[in-house]
């Protein structure tokens, strides 16, 4: 063997000097052959008969995964379908009637007069409503008085008042401006007071979807369902009340629904909050605390909303309403609710784009199949409640913030900085123009205990192991994390079409490279790059090693 060495040198040392003064020389050097020793050859080929033994194994995993999933039958469990589920007499009765002295409002209202008068704004106090955390003052301008001059003198009112207040100037459809001011003598509205009224047990008949935790400051009970919304994005400072808004809904949700009819998934990244819902019957899977196994399960519910419309496309149906009424009583579908206690966990890890694309996904399309967001964050900025999680989210909830910024990261609007410290909120929707103001209800720890206890032995008394009541293909889902391990066959995000479509061009061709997907699938060679790591996690291929091509698993 030989090597050749080319050296180029000049005899003057000048950048721009002639060619003809440039010369090279070659030196030849001869170099011998390296044979293989006898060992080398014998570890190599222990290598080579160990890699493809792994190979094998691989391959007999994935066939019997594959054979198990397609032959383990699904057994539905039968839960008792009364409703109510549980009694109201298991929370906390408490009275709430609502008293302040007459006195105290005539010198408020007097008070807010006089300050507008100084300012030649001549107004008249029509009315006032005492509510149980806030107390309205109805006022009526004289004509030629502009409304924005009510709203810039909003500091100067707080001063006179000695509190915070908050002016809505126009009240929708009237000639009225509120001005709301925190009740000295305010009352806690309680969640036994509202599922037992009159008008939640009336909407149970349109309904079981009612997310009737909060109580409107003028009385009356504001009446929500989650189908409608569909989803749910709600925010505020620590303290402020989200973590007791959360456990409304939950229980709001279990007092209309059997576990047949409902399935929760709960992500508490805190790990303090959702902890007493560990075991119900309804959890498609334990409660949720590490980010990666959140995602999965996003990616999860992804992949089982697809599989849902391919269902409805077969029936020839629009929406799990006409679907159930189809099918028989072991294929009927049921109500997913993924609640997450805090998003900012989740959007501040590694793979925050996942996260987003995932909860983007769902909440874009999965109205129609029964599959709902709830999402509660303590840190409303930007990089948490993204412009895509709103756009897909217009049904928002705020409490109190410390800034206006913070309540237009929320509401795309100023007000929440205006609200109580605690339960006292503003909901958005589009349904309604301008937000609400309502007050969220109160459920003690003891008392969720309590219902989380009964629904428990109601529904778990006939069932030996309780994690029989948790979805298998989840569970094994969130338990994979080493390829050794058992093999789950499901798609991943808006590449589920191509990742078919690279599947079925190595089946045919037996090969596997990046520029074969890129020719054949007419995409990016960085697209394709991502393909073919996609399928390196599922295990449809083997890793590249160096220059050899790729094995195929399947």
């Amino acid at each position: 063997m030989e090597i050749k060495f080319i050296f180029t040198y000049s005899k003057n040392r000048i950048r721009n000097s002639r060619k003809k003064d440039v010369k090279r020389k070659t030196i030849k050097v001869k170099v011998p052959e390296l044979k293989k020793t006898k060992e080398i050859k014998n570890n190599e080929n222990i290598i080579n008969k160990k890699e493809n033994l792994i190979k094998n194994i691989f391959k007999e995993k994935i066939k019997k995964k594959i054979k198990e999933v397609d032959n383990t039958p699904k057994v539905k469990i039968s839960y008792p379908k009364d409703k109510p589920t549980f009694s109201v007499d298991k929370l906390e009765q408490w009275d709430s009637t609502i008293s302040v002295d007459e006195n105290i409002l005539i010198q408020q209202a007097e008070e807010i007069q006089n300050k507008l008068n100084e300012f030649n704004i001549p107004v008249e106090v029509v009315w006032y409503e005492v509510w149980p955390s806030v107390i309205q003052f109805k006022l009526k301008l004289a004509k030629g008085i502009k409304v924005s001059s009510i709203e810039n003198l909003k500091k100067d009112l707080s001063l006179s008042l000695k509190s915070a207040i908050r002016i809505l100037a126009p009240i929708p459809w009237t000639e009225f401006v509120w001005i709301e001011m925190p009740n000295p003598q305010s009352k806690i509205v309680y969640l036994s007071e509202i599922l037992k009224s009159k008008e939640f047990l009336n909407s149970m008949n349109k309904s079981f979807t009612n997310l009737s935790i909060w109580k409107a400051i003028d009385g009356s009970l504001f009446l929500e369902p989650l189908e409608k919304m569909p989803h749910l994005l709600v925010a505020g400072q620590t303290w402020s009340g989200k973590s007791v808004a959360i456990n409304d809904y939950i229980i709001s949700l279990l007092y209309q629904n059997t576990p047949d009819e409902l399935k929760l998934i709960m992500v508490d990244p805190k790990q303090v909050e959702l902890w007493l819902y560990d075991g119900l019957p309804h959890l498609l899977a334990p409660i949720i605390n590490d980010p990666e196994k959140a995602l999965k399960a996003l990616k999860w519910s992804v992949d089982v909303m697809n599989r849902r419309y391919k269902l409805l496309k077969d029936k020839k149906v629009r929406n799990i309403y006409e679907y159930n009424e189809k099918v028989d009583e072991k294929e009927k579908m049921s109500r997913i609710v993924i609640i997450v206690d805090e998003l900012a966990d989740l959007m501040m890890s590694w793979n925050k784009k996942d996260v987003e694309h995932n909860i983007a996904r769902i909440a874009q399309m999965a109205r129609a199949v029964w599959m709902h967001l709830i999402l509660a964050t303590q840190r409303p900025s930007v990089n948490v409640i993204t412009g895509l999680i709103k756009a897909n989210i217009p049904t928002r909830i705020a409490f109190w913030v410390v800034s206006s910024i913070d309540s237009r990261t929320i509401l795309d609007r100023s007000g929440a900085e205006d609200l109580l410290w605690r339960w006292d909120l503003l909901f958005v929707s589009p349904n309604y123009k301008h937000p609400i103001r309502v007050q969220a209800p109160l459920v003690s720890t003891e008392d969720t205990e309590d219902i989380i206890s009964t629904l428990k032995e109601k529904y778990l008394k006939w069932i030996e192991n309780e994690t029989d009541i948790y979805d298998k293909e989840l569970i094994d889902i969130l338990e994979w994390n080493q390829p050794d391990s058992n093999y789950i066959w499901w798609w991943n995000g808006d590449d589920d079409e191509l990742i078919k479509q690279s599947i079925e061009i190595i089946q045919q061709t037996h090969k596997a490279s990046i520029t074969l997907l890129q020719r054949r699938l007419k995409v990016w060679f960085a697209r394709a790059a991502r393909l073919m790591d996609q399928l390196e996690e599922k295990w449809i291929v083997w890793p590249q090693e160096w220059s050899k091509p790729r094995e195929i698993l399947i």
